[in-house]
């Protein structure tokens, strides 16, 4: 085998193990461990200086900066969500790191189809656990609320919102779309 394949199966295998135990360990206690990603971020770094030395084609891209430009922008693409408490920061480290392994362009591409699919994880977890009228009310109240700061409206501060959906394994969205995002381009070819 050629040793550009080599290292960019070894990149991806290893990726792959990695989204695999955060979905494990996201659906159990939902976190995602800190030395994991840590963990994922040192291999990713380390196998991109491998290849680089070896004058083989890395994973991320062929710049020195490309691991760290991936983590920035999968830190960047999932933050908002986490600002606005519709995600945990282990689900944005864990695309960081993602991010890390794979490079900026195809960590935005797996950012956008982790977005499809934690939505359709969402839609099947509120279905599921039945809360899907009382999360339809609450996002009703929050639209209202927004369209009232909107116009410049005093309005007065919400109550806590009542029990809705539980809180998601988004690790899963995150593996999902991080698949997709590197075997789409392999199915058109």
């Amino acid at each position: 085998m050629h040793p550009t394949t080599t290292m960019l199966l070894l990149a991806m295998t290893l990726l792959a193990m990695l989204l695999c135990a955060a979905v494990v360990t996201d659906l159990r206690s939902r976190r995602i461990p800190n030395i994991l990603v840590l963990t994922g971020l040192v291999m990713a770094f380390s196998l991109h200086m491998l290849a680089l030395m070896g004058g083989t084609a890395a994973l991320a891209g062929p710049q020195w900066w490309a691991p760290l430009a991936g983590c920035a922008a999968g830190l960047a693409a999932l933050m908002p969500l986490h600002l606005m408490r519709a995600c945990g920061a282990g689900d944005v480290k864990l695309l960081a790191m993602v991010g890390a392994f794979v490079g900026t362009p195809a960590v935005l591409t797996a950012a956008l189809y982790t977005l499809l699919a934690g939505g359709l994880l969402s839609v099947l977890f509120m279905f599921g656990r039945g809360v899907a009228a009382q999360t339809l009310t609450n996002v009703r109240v929050l639209l209202a609320d927004w369209r009232l700061q909107a116009r410049g409206g005093r309005v007065a501060p919400l109550a806590p919102l009542e029990r809705t959906a539980a809180r998601l394994p988004y690790a899963v969205a995150i593996a999902t779309g991080t698949a997709a995002a590197l075997v789409w381009p392999l199915v058109q070819r």
